[in-house]
């Protein structure tokens, strides 16, 4: 059996036909079986580079080191490697995966799983007021962090350091002589901070601040409204 590499180029769904490109050696390889007068069979290995980073791990491990430090739960807290345990199976019965099917290894897992994996963990920590050894925003991969900013303004946490107490900070101006506790909140941008941070934000100015920590804002819905007790009319 010969090993060949090459990208695809087509993919017809309805035909099952699939065109592919390959260097010439690959063709003439193929060209030469093929000569044989012998039906071949081609076997195709995905590989969508999608492997969890050493950051992502380091992270999910990190987390599982915190929660388990925390000591908030039941008898699966013995050890960090029964937390581990716990969360896995946690994690593939509501995501409906086989007992065994998630891992964080380099070689089972997948970014995106262990992404999910990540905001799975930070969910439990927030609810549970867990302190982090570590910064979600130093960690998190870009499109996740719109999701831990989300989270915090939820469970009320500086998305900075995770913090609380923390106050919902507004990112937009509203016009002069309005009253922000008679306005109406929805789509209007915040962040949740800590005092501390909540400071630096006012010292900075938004755009500086929001840049500086690579933030971008949520839009008030009626959930987060809700959760602050601000007006929506």
């Amino acid at each position: 059996m010969t090993e060949l590499f090459g990208q695809v180029r087509k993919l017809d769904v309805n035909s099952g036909l699939i065109t592919l490109s390959v260097d010439d050696e690959s063709i003439h390889t193929l060209q030469r079986y093929h000569n044989n007068d012998k039906q071949q069979t081609i076997s195709i290995v995905v590989n969508d580079d999608n492997e969890p980073s050493p950051q992502q791990r380091k992270f999910a491990f990190a987390l599982l080191n915190d929660i388990w430090s925390a000591q908030v739960g039941g008898e699966w807290l013995e050890t960090v490697e029964s937390t581990r345990r716990h969360f896995y199976n946690v994690y593939e019965y509501y995501y409906g995966l086989d007992f065994g099917e998630f891992s964080l290894s380099a070689v089972k897992g997948s970014k995106t799983a262990t992404n999910q994996f990540i905001n799975f963990l930070l969910d439990f920590a927030a609810s549970h007021n867990i302190g982090l050894s570590v910064v979600p925003l130093n960690e998190l991969e870009t499109q996740e962090i719109k999701k831990w900013e989300y989270m915090c303004l939820m469970n009320k946490q500086c998305v900075i350091c995770g913090k609380k107490p923390s106050d919902l900070h507004h990112l937009d101006t509203v016009g002069s002589g309005m009253d922000r506790k008679t306005i109406n909140h929805l789509k209007h941008k915040a962040i949740q901070l800590c005092h501390e941070h909540h400071n630096a934000a006012h010292n900075m100015g938004a755009i500086s601040f929001l840049k500086m920590h690579h933030l971008v804002g949520i839009e008030i819905d009626e959930k987060i409204a809700n959760a602050h007790g601000l007006n929506t009319r």
